[in-house]
């Protein structure tokens, strides 16, 4: 069993992030369940998801994941906030380390105070979406970015399989969002188990 936490805000899609993910795991017969908790129904609310993969589908149990083995942090500012001590959404509660974190930031990974030891990943997905013309100024979908960069880092699927759940999963902008998912695949920054305690 592989557990992935994602945690955005209302408008970066992390439902639909988790749901393309589930989808590019089953484009390779494998099991995964993706479902969202939201905290209110307004744009830029927080928005928590989460992936559940296995190789055998009886091991697949629908409830939250509160040790997550990756967290995908869909915007920058959830975690200064939270490694600040505010408890915003408590990002890292739980999180397995030595697992991953994959930050939407411009910044780089030893940049970020992250309180864990842990492969952290960073890439610029909103970026990556203002430069193939993904939403508007004020609401940025970067989940086929987010996901790109977690095939480079994890290769837990495939990126032709990606690409397939992209064309299943994305309502509109398919060929943009085949693009930001390659442009973040190639742009990532990783560095392997660092200690930032």
């Amino acid at each position: 069993m592989y557990d992935i936490r994602l945690h955005g805000r209302g408008g970066q899609g992390a439902v639909i992030c988790g749901n393309m993910l589930a989808a590019a795991l089953a484009e390779e017969g494998r099991y995964a369940l993706s479902f969202p908790l939201f905290a209110g129904d307004r744009r830029g609310g927080p928005v928590t998801a989460f992936v559940r993969v296995s190789d055998v589908s009886t091991e697949v149990p629908r409830c939250q994941i509160h040790e997550p083995d990756c967290l995908i942090i869909m915007h920058a500012s959830l975690v200064s906030r939270d490694a600040a001590g505010d408890g915003n959404a408590a990002i890292f509660r739980g999180f397995r380390e030595g697992g991953l974190i994959l930050v939407n930031s411009g910044r780089a990974p030893d940049e970020l105070n992250i309180p864990f030891r842990a492969t952290v990943a960073t890439v610029n997905a909103t970026a990556i979406a203002e430069r193939h013309g993904l939403g508007t100024a004020t609401s940025r979908p970067v989940n086929s970015a987010i996901l790109g960069a977690l095939v480079h880092v994890t290769q837990l699927v495939a990126m032709t399989s990606l690409e397939a759940a992209i064309r299943k999963e994305v309502p509109e902008k398919i060929d943009q969002n085949l693009a930001a998912a390659r442009d973040a695949f190639e742009s990532v920054i990783v560095l392997r188990e660092a200690s930032h305690a």
